[in-house]
């Protein structure tokens, strides 16, 4: 009896693990490919043109070594680089000339893509940081702001929604963009809108490496998602960047993961039908089920009324929850925004 209950478990186990050091892909599997993109250190519009060439040029050679590959993503801030005091200037149109050069690539190499702008002139306001989602066609399919830029140093202006969209070969794809992701509420909202993959672009820089490679398996596991991130690697005139890309499985265990060098490429393949098993069958480790069922073993279909009096508060009064964060660490800092506004004006 024991021995058959070990047998079903590890059964069970056999057939949520992904496969590993392929350069294939099947219908039920989605080749995806991260990129340790090598910073750039841009001076004008004329260089950020021929760095999407450059990209381009990275799409076709990746889809040549890696047949299986339906989607390639390339971290934020590799299409005009991190720059302190030329954000607007480097700032253009989504669709634009930086985007055009990647629909191209996709629709000429038959792949998904995703894509980093920065920023997106915005009419009412500071620009926009997004994340570019193209299909195999050369279509637009995603244009995501990020939600939360890193403050005080990003001037971006925030994004006010989540965002999900079906992807290669059925997989649902949601945006995540750097900071974005140590806000587990951002994650667990693009998740209930249906991700199945978040697909996480960043620009991160030392010393914070050891808690964004555990960021990604974390938010992987509690929210039972494949979680894919892209991030740049080597010097500009401001910080050192990590690199590590990694793929990581939706029970929380890497399945590939770059080292710290530029221009790294690493590759696996996600089991479309892999997580949706484990999300409807899956009980204890069942994390999202959960959430809404608490307490199902001791009430009928378990308790749904949300329990957290925070969340209560922001949604009904946003004002006295940010008064609670304030009373809590401090004052808004009025002199810092007022920094991040020069350093775009």
């Amino acid at each position: 009896m024991v021995l058959a209950v070990l047998f079903s478990e590890h059964q069970k186990w056999e057939e949520i693990r992904m496969p590993v050091g392929s350069i294939s892909s099947s219908q039920d599997t989605v080749g995806i490919a991260v990129v340790n993109y090598k910073v750039p250190v841009l001076e004008s519009k004329e260089e950020v043109i021929e760095n999407c060439r450059h990209i381009a040029d990275f799409v076709e050679g990746t889809k040549g070594g890696y047949p299986g590959l339906d989607l390639i993503v390339f971290p934020e801030y590799s299409t005009q680089g991190f720059h302190t005091t030329k954000w607007n200037e480097l700032c253009t149109t989504v669709p634009g000339p930086e985007t055009n050069i990647f629909a191209e690539a996709c629709r000429k190499n038959k792949v998904w893509g995703v894509f980093s702008i920065t920023g997106e002139i915005n009419p009412e306001g500071n620009p926009y940081n997004c994340f570019i989602l193209i299909d195999d066609t050369g279509k637009i399919r995603m244009n995501y702001h990020k939600i939360n830029p890193w403050v005080p140093k990003e001037p971006w202006y925030p994004g006010s929604e989540t965002m999900v969209v079906e992807g290669p070969k059925g997989l649902k794809i949601g945006a995540n963009i750097c900071y974005d992701s140590n806000m587990p509420e951002i994650v667990r909202d693009t998740v209930m809108k249906g991700a199945e993959l978040v697909v996480r672009i960043q620009g991160y820089m030392y010393p914070s490496k050891e808690q964004q490679i555990k960021v990604a398996s974390i938010r992987a596991w509690e929210n039972l998602a494949y979680f894919a991130v892209a991030n740049m690697a080597g010097r500009d005139k401001v910080y050192s960047y990590f690199g590590h890309s990694n793929i990581v499985n939706f029970d929380g265990v890497t399945l590939a993961e770059c080292g710290s060098s530029p221009d790294e490429v690493t590759y696996a393949e996600l089991s479309i039908s892999a997580i949706r098993n484990a999300r409807k069958n899956w009980t204890a480790e069942n994390h999202l089920f959960n959430l809404t069922h608490r307490g199902y073993s001791a009430v009928e279909n378990g308790a749904a009324v949300c329990p957290y009096s925070f969340y209560q508060t922001w949604v009904e009064n946003p004002e006295k929850a940010k008064e609670i964060c304030e009373i809590l660490t401090r004052p808004t800092p009025e002199q810092e925004e007022g920094r991040a506004k020069e350093t775009v004006g």
